[in-house]
């Protein structure tokens, strides 16, 4: 799965935006517990980081860290295409990530 990327920030660089051709391609668990790599999350408890499913607040940690820092592996292994669309508009990102999702997420998710 290719990833894409959206241009450069005006500012300065910033960490390109891993995004999958298909939505349908996020098919990730929506309960259980999810272990990030190093590679997508170190900080806090470090590689020891579970993230609880079925809290919501931690599922939405979950999400945005992946969404952020995640490649498209990250992003079709650990997040879930109708998670997200449920969660989208509560998940606090960068504007370059949110930007660079909304177009395969659809109008209707970048108006909440």
């Amino acid at each position: 799965m290719p990833a894409t990327t959206r241009g450069p920030r005006r500012e300065g660089w910033q960490r390109p935006v891993a995004i999958p051709e298909h939505l349908e391609d996020l098919r990730g668990p929506v309960d259980g517990s999810v272990r990030l790599p190093l590679r997508t999350y170190s900080s806090g408890a470090g590689p020891d980081r579970v993230f609880d499913l079925d809290n919501e607040a931690e599922r939405i940690e979950l999400y945005q860290i992946v969404l952020a820092d995640g490649t498209v592996e990250d992003i079709c292994g650990y997040l879930n295409h109708t998670e997200l669309q449920r969660l989208w508009t509560r998940l606090r990102l960068p504007a370059h990530v949110r930007q660079a999702w909304e177009p395969l997420l659809g109008v209707a998710a970048s108006r909440g």
